[in-house]
């Protein structure tokens, strides 16, 4: 009988640790995913930036920029330049606090 006891608590005990070696595997998943998803979130962010940007030029109001010769190419520029850091700062920050 204390056989049977003790084998029956052996496997009570190994599928109670199988179940937290599964529940930590989960929780690693998830917490992949919630980083991908913080990723595509800031990526938006950065594109929407850009897009502010676009559509604030793009409400037809007269500032003279619109008939400056290289203007097109410096904003389009410029709004790479800081797409470009942004994101490079985003992705900086998230590695210092080993959050990637």
């Amino acid at each position: 009988m204390d056989e049977m006891l003790a084998a029956l608590r052996s496997v009570q005990s190994y599928v109670r640790n199988t179940e937290e070696v599964v529940e930590i595997e989960l929780d690693l998943l998830r917490n992949r995913i919630m980083r991908y998803e913080m990723l595509l979130e800031l990526s938006g962010l950065v594109v929407g930036v850009a897009a502010a940007v676009t559509g604030a030029f793009g409400m037809n109001l007269v500032n003279r920029l619109e008939e400056h010769p290289t203007m097109f190419y410096n904003i389009s520029g410029a709004l790479i330049v800081v797409m470009a850091a942004m994101g490079y700062s985003i992705l900086r920050k998230l590695s210092v606090d080993d959050i990637l």
